[in-house]
């Protein structure tokens, strides 16, 4: 496996309500493609971090992704761009003179400067406590701005938005928990901390959500508004 990747290509269902599809806030940038097709140079995208939930309906591929992900850190490296050229945006890989076949055989040279340093700031972000922007700057030799300038430039989002990203989906992965608890095992201050969060990136309060009160979705497949990616579905 390629060590561009955090690991082997895997199928992602889709996550429905009714006739709507969720495509979950994530801080990761991911190759993606229909399940059930070949990888090939039409159906790659390249899904950059998405800073919101969206809603999709109409839908074509209903069994889901397939998806690799980016090792954290690589993907400004894999790319050739600043990552925040992509967050909230699915471009074709094509569009980057890649192919994907190649990218999952060949090895990746070892990460060195930015890319390393940014590989050790989001295990640090990462987690129910993660450190303090402050903190992973002292400890990562460099001055606070330019850790944030560097994160938000290389992995798509600032550090805070990135541990955002990251408790809101530990509340999405434990749909049966009860609020207080999963907002504690999350990292918030308390439940209403949660609230405000979750209804931020997801467009319903916790409780909305898990009661299948989702935001009205878009139509898959029609020209995305500004500020919101096209659909990888």
């Amino acid at each position: 496996m390629s060590s561009w990747f955090e690991g082997p290509p895997r199928l992602v269902p889709h996550r429905w309500h009714g006739d709507a599809v969720l495509a979950e806030p994530d801080h990761g940038t991911e190759l993606a493609w229909p399940a059930g097709s070949r990888p090939g140079p039409e159906d790659v995208v390249v899904m950059g971090p998405r800073t919101r939930a969206h809603y999709w309906d109409g839908v074509r591929s209903p069994a889901g992704c397939v998806r690799v992900r980016v090792a954290s850190g690589r993907a400004a490296d894999l790319l050739g761009l600043p990552v925040r050229a992509i967050t909230d945006r699915a471009v074709p890989l094509r569009n980057f003179d890649l192919d994907v076949v190649d990218l999952l055989r060949d090895a990746a040279p070892a990460p060195a400067g930015p890319s390393r340093l940014l590989g050790t700031a989001a295990r640090l972000f990462t987690g129910a406590r993660p450190e303090p922007v402050h903190r992973a700057a002292r400890r990562l030799h460099v001055s606070e701005r330019h850790l944030r300038g560097l994160f938000t430039s290389g992995v798509g989002v600032p550090p805070r938005l990135y541990t955002l990203i990251d408790r809101v989906r530990v509340v999405l992965d434990h749909p049966d928990l009860p609020l207080p608890e999963v907002a504690a095992l999350a990292g918030f201050y308390d439940q209403s901390h949660m609230t405000a969060a979750f209804r931020r990136l997801m467009g319903a309060p916790p409780a909305a959500f898990r009661a299948g009160r989702w935001p009205a979705p878009q139509r898959c497949g029609r020209p995305a508004p500004a500020g919101r990616p096209a659909p990888a579905l």
